[in-house]
């Protein structure tokens, strides 16, 4: 209907129980349609906008008229910009973007033995050590150094098991806290670790210091000890339950509990429920990706892993119903404000805002990429990064890759660098397995937004919904 219109790139629409949904595309509104309204679309899209022949695929079931005024609905939402609305080729200069969060690994080495570790437990491959209280003031120097104008910075502490140099860590935040006042800069920190090393001390810690944690549960017992399992073969959930109950009752300034489901325990909607029963309302469960070493999602498991993100999304509507506070990372989308511009585009600033250091002070662009060949930036110690790894990166936006034909493009900013480039050799080249994944999550959490705002619970015509 509109001239060099791509209607299957810019415009979606799905069914989520008795509801129909339509994305617009690059205006990001949502559209809650009725039955006619969805098939109609449906009918646009697949005859690339033909509305004469999208018009008698309908008659067929509906009076003309009732036809006539829902597309006369649509015309009026074009003209609002909020429906079959253009593709904005604008991009974002990344390249100029200062230096805002550092993933520190504080420890190449690790007390557990996770069979899926994609740190091959916790070393990356490489020698393993504990990080310097000298290279981690190296780095936050280098972070101020590099951060320009920025005033907010971020300090992650990842590994392996971060608390293996606990006390380095400790005095890296009193040292941090000394330079923001001198340097006008504000830190925040945010501890990922297994939950063994938790003790009473720790906690103290980390509530001193308006510490974020993320805390790794992979959910039932058996589910867990059998990924997650100590040095000597023992499960661990016995040793960290109590831990993480301590750290969560603590009340941190945020935390969420991280699991990982892989393709021998497909039925992940349960461990999300034990999640939960346990008293924990903030998680997320990540599918285990790599190569086919018998735990990554494969293609073949996609029909399953999309049905079991359906059970997921019923089962949090449970919990939204009856009242409860829960956060699903994945399913947590900010339907009326959505993303900043820069990351609808580029995603999560990996090789530009964002860089990991290892124990030795080398420079990668994300945690994921450590110890790869060809991703090696600089060290913490000089001065410049690798300016063409920068480049690659900051070059790296979705109008640059097949992603610029994706419905859900804006809600990912192009999907995971490091991931395109485990499975595929090439940071633009999206892993495919990840992007079906991302989609169908997509989707639950315009379902769950709509129900938790009107839905069944609200009137459908409020904010950013729109009743077709």
């Amino acid at each position: 209907m509109w001239q060099d219109y791509d209607y299957q790139a810019n415009l979606h629409v799905f069914s989520w129980k008795d509801d129909y949904f339509a994305v617009d595309v690059n205006s990001g509104a949502v559209h809650v349609l009725d039955r006619p309204a969805f098939l109609l679309l449906s009918a646009l899209i697949e005859n690339n906008g033909d509305y004469q022949q999208a018009r008698e695929k309908l008659t067929r079931q509906w009076p003309a008229q009732v036809v006539a005024e829902i597309w006369q609905e649509m015309v009026d939402l074009h003209r609002q910009g909020a429906l079959f609305t253009a593709l904005d080729p604008v991009r974002v200069d990344t390249g100029s973007m200062a230096l805002k969060a550092l993933c520190l690994n504080a420890a190449h080495a690790c007390n557990m033995n996770c069979s899926y570790c994609f740190a091959a437990q916790g070393d990356f491959g490489m020698k393993p050590g504990l990080m310097s209280l000298e290279v981690a003031k190296q780095a936050v120097d280098f972070l101020i150094a590099h951060s320009g104008g920025r005033r907010h910075l971020e300090i992650d502490f990842f590994g392996g098991e971060p608390l293996l140099a606990a006390g380095m860590l400790k005095d890296l935040v009193e040292y941090c806290r000394r330079l923001e006042t001198l340097h006008g800069k504000e830190f925040t920190f945010t501890l990922t670790t297994n939950a063994l090393l938790l003790d009473d001390e720790v906690i103290d810690w980390v509530i001193a210091n308006n510490i974020s944690v993320i805390m790794s549960l992979d959910g039932r017992p058996k589910v867990h000890d059998q990924y997650r399992p100590l040095k000597d073969g023992a499960g661990s959930y016995a040793a960290i339950i109590p831990r993480i109950k301590a750290m969560v009752a603590a009340n941190p300034v945020s935390y969420y509990i991280r699991g990982t489901f892989t393709r021998q325990n497909l039925d992940f909607a349960d461990d999300c429920r034990h999640i939960l029963e346990l008293g924990f309302s903030s998680l997320s469960l990540e599918p285990a990706v790599g190569p086919d070493n018998g735990y990554a999602i494969q293609a073949a498991d996609l029909p399953r892993v999309k049905q079991e993100y359906e059970r997921l999304a019923e089962l949090l509507l449970e919990y939204y119903q009856s009242g409860h506070k829960v956060h699903f990372y994945h399913f947590n989308l900010d339907m009326q404000q959505g993303p900043c511009l820069a990351k609808r585009l580029t995603g999560c600033g990996a090789g530009v805002e964002y860089l990991t250091v290892t124990p030795e002070g080398n420079l990668y662009p994300c945690h994921q990429l450590v110890g790869e060949e060809g991703f090696l930036l600089g060290n913490v110690f000089q001065d410049e990064l690798d300016s063409g790894i920068k480049q690659l990166f900051s070059t790296c936006q979705v109008h640059d890759k097949e992603c610029i034909r994706c419905w859900a493009r804006y809600y990912c900013g192009g999907g995971c660098l490091a991931q395109a480039y485990l499975q595929n050799g090439d940071i633009k080249k999206p892993h495919r397995v990840s992007c079906e994944m991302h989609r169908k999550r997509v989707e639950a959490a315009i379902f769950l937004d709509y129900y938790r705002r009107r839905g069944k619970i609200c009137s459908k015509k409020q904010e950013n919904y729109t009743e077709v």
